[in-house]
């Protein structure tokens, strides 16, 4: 295997994206994937995910073959790659020991390699490529004000941006892509989603039910989307709010009841969409619906996608999510309306 910093690949070439299977994961991965398609369209472009976000990357037409290596067994996978082969190059955007022993190994010998790998005897990781996209790869500081001044080549400091440089791969960032179904159904004027994967992402009970309580007033019908409770459990928290503003009539539960591109659907009719920063906040991104998602300070830089229907409100302490005043919200909904 060795460092790829932008060599020419055959026309032909088998590529491959490995990337963790949160939601937001593999849409903020989308970009990417079109920027590689356009550079190399002779290419056999294959992706590495999991089963959480399948759905999308098994229904995306640029890409030629998906499969998911978390949430099965690891050995399937070995069976896999000695079938199929390894790759001209492997972009992995995941950080995880899994994935950088999958990156290694699909890799082979000769392979190129961008992101986080396993070194090639085994021992320790393959260093970064000695060049400004190697010392990016590097630094820790990613949501850093600064960096794009110290990493010129960058005119955002957006993960799907990063993504993309670090593949060497220049030119305009294009939009998320995502499949979109309509819902059989009347969706809600307003839809949320206040289940996040950590508990520094989420927004207090009594602020939502402030929110939910002025929306009310106003007449809006509000949703809530999310997993089913039960796999919810497993993935995310705050499935305890949840199940209380239902219960207490503040929210039709839409949790479980639509496909990703029935939610992405569902989104793209709504009125107005408040969420944390969850992988609900980049498909809603991924439409032209008005959009406010609270952040923690910092992490909006890297974060949140650039988009003009989405409103990031950070904590003003810099601080979590929690620390967001319910004032500050009720005037973003108030302006939106």
């Amino acid at each position: 295997m060795r460092r790829f910093q932008g060599e020419p690949l055959p026309e032909h070439s088998r590529i491959a994206i490995v990337a963790n299977d949160a939601l937001g994961n593999y849409v903020v991965s989308t970009p990417l994937i079109q920027m590689l398609r356009s550079k190399y369209p002779g290419a056999d472009l294959d992706y590495y995910g999991g089963t959480r976000t399948e759905e999308l990357w098994s229904n995306e037409p640029m890409i030629d073959h998906g499969y998911a290596i978390f949430g099965r067994p690891p050995y399937e996978l070995a069976s896999h790659l000695i079938t199929s082969g390894t790759y001209n190059l492997v972009v992995n955007l995941e950080s995880s020991e899994w994935a950088k022993a999958f990156t290694s190994i699909a890799s082979g010998h000769d392979g190129f390699v961008v992101g986080p790998s396993v070194g090639p005897q085994g021992r320790g990781d393959l260093p970064f490529a000695q060049d400004e996209r190697g010392r990016l790869a590097a630094d820790a500081e990613w949501t850093a004000a600064d960096l794009t001044s110290r990493y010129p080549f960058l005119h955002s400091g957006f993960i799907g941006e990063i993504f993309s440089r670090l593949a060497y791969l220049d030119g305009p960032v294009p939009g998320y892509r995502v499949p979109s179904k309509t819902p059989e159904f009347e969706v809600p004027e307003v839809l949320i989603a206040t289940s996040a994967s950590l508990p520094e992402k989420l927004w207090p009970l009594e602020g939502w039910r402030r929110a939910l309580t002025f929306l009310r007033d106003n007449r809006f019908t509000v949703g809530l989307l999310g997993a089913k409770p039960s796999a919810q459990r497993h993935f995310w928290q705050g499935e305890e709010a949840e199940q209380r503003m239902v219960d207490e009539g503040l929210a039709q539960d839409l949790r479980g009841r639509l496909s990703l591109s029935e939610v992405v659907g569902a989104l793209a009719k709504a009125k107005l969409v408040l969420t944390l920063d969850n992988g609900i906040l980049h498909l809603a991104a991924a439409t032209s619906t008005p959009t406010i998602g609270l952040f923690r300070e910092g992490i909006h830089r890297l974060w949140a996608p650039p988009v003009s229907n989405l409103k990031v409100i950070t904590p003003p302490s810099g601080g979590q999510v929690a620390e967001i005043a319910p004032e500050t919200v009720l005037e973003a909904l108030e302006s939106a309306r």
